[in-house]
C-alpha cells in the first residue's frame, strides 16, 4: 500500500504518547499548562527554551512505563530515523519535538533527521478545528528514500501535522511507520479514520456535484486524497453535513488565519 495513493492503514499504530496514557480521550494535552506540574513547558513550548525543553521531556519520558514503551518501540522497528516536527508557533519556535526526538534517540539509538523542516508557519497551537483544517503545515528538505520514518510533535490533536508531514515523506520516497507526541487531544490517539466514517464521508460525496476529491483537491487537502484525513479531520467535514458548507468554513477559517498572520508579521 501507498500512503500518497491509499491513505491511512486500518491498522496503522495508534499514536504512541507519554501523559495520563489511560485517558486517551480526556485530552491529557491540557495537563501541559498546569505550571505547578510542569513549569517548564512555556518556555519550551513558546520561548526556544532548549533546556526548558530538555528538563521538561526528562520530567515526562523518564519513567519506567515510559521508557518501556521506547524500548517496544525500538524492537519493533529497528535503525528508524527519528523526524522533529520543527514547529513554528505565534510566539517562538517550539523545541519539545526536537528535545523528544534526543531523549528517544539515546534510548533507542535511532539517528535524528535534521533534513526535513517545516516551510511556513500555520499558527495552529490553540485554534479551532475548521483553522487547522483550512491552514496546513507546509515541509520541506531532503527524505531519505527507502529509510523508515518515525514521526515526533509535542501535541496530537487533530493528526494534521502528522498526516501532512507523512505525505510528504511518502511522496519523496521515504516510510512512515509509526508517530509520537507527548500529550493527545480530545480525539484520541487513533489517525486512521474508522470505515463508519469513510461510509458517511462517500455518502457526502454522492450529495455533492463536484465529490470528495475535487473538495480535497480545492481545499489543498492531500492532492485531493480524502483517504490520506485523519479520523479528527473526517468527522470534522462530516459534522459539516455537507461538503459545500465544509467548504465555506474552510474559506473563512482561511480568510482569518491569513489575516491573523498578517497581525503577528506586524507586531514581530
Amino acid at each position: 500500500m501507498s500512503f500518497v495513493e491509499d491513505g491511512w492503514e486500518p491498522d496503522f499504530p495508534n499514536v504512541m504518547h507519554f501523559i495520563d496514557r489511560e485517558n486517551v480521550y480526556g485530552c491529557p494535552s491540557k495537563l501541559l499548562k498546569n505550571a505547578e506540574q510542569y513549569p517548564d513547558y512555556d518556555a519550551a513550548k513558546y520561548h526556544e527554551d532548549l533546556n526548558a525543553a530538555v528538563r521538561l521531556i526528562k520530567l515526562i519520558l523518564d519513567t519506567p512505563e515510559n521508557n518501556a514503551q521506547l524500548v517496544e518501540l525500538k524492537k519493533l522497528h529497528p535503525n528508524s530515523l527519528l523526524v522533529p516536527v520543527h514547529a513554528k508557533e505565534a510566539a517562538g519556535k517550539n523545541k519539545i519535538p526536537v528535545a523528544m526526538a534526543v531523549y528517544i534517540s539515546s534510548r533507542t539509538g535511532f539517528e535524528i533527521c535534521d533534513t526535513i523542516v517545516q516551510a511556513n508557519s500555520p499558527h495552529r497551537t490553540g485554534a479551532g478545528e475548521w483553522h487547522r483544517l483550512a491552514c496546513r503545515t507546509e515541509f520541506d528538505g531532503v527524505v531519505q528514500k527507502g529509510r523508515k520514518h518515525i514521526l515526533i510533535d509535542d501535541v496530537c490533536t487533530h493528526g494534521g501535522t502528522f498526516s501532512d508531514l507523512r505525505y510528504y515523506i511518502e511522496k519523496n520516497g521515504g516510510q512512515v511507520i509509526h508517530t509520537t507526541a507527548l500529550a493527545l487531544g480530545s480525539h484520541g490517539d487513533r489517525l486512521s479514520m474508522p470505515k463508519l466514517l469513510q461510509v458517511h464521508l462517500k455518502h457526502l460525496d454522492k450529495q455533492d456535484e463536484y465529490g470528495l476529491k475535487s473538495f480535497c483537491k480545492e481545499m489543498k487537502l492531500y492532492d485531493g486524497n480524502y483517504k490520506c484525513l485523519t479520523k479528527a479531520e473526517g468527522l470534522c467535514i462530516i459534522a459539516a453535513k455537507s461538503l459545500e458548507r465544509a467548504r465555506d468554513k474552510i474559506f473563512k477559517a482561511r480568510s482569518e488565519g491569513q489575516h491573523r498572520t498578517s497581525e503577528n508579521i506586524i507586531q514581530g
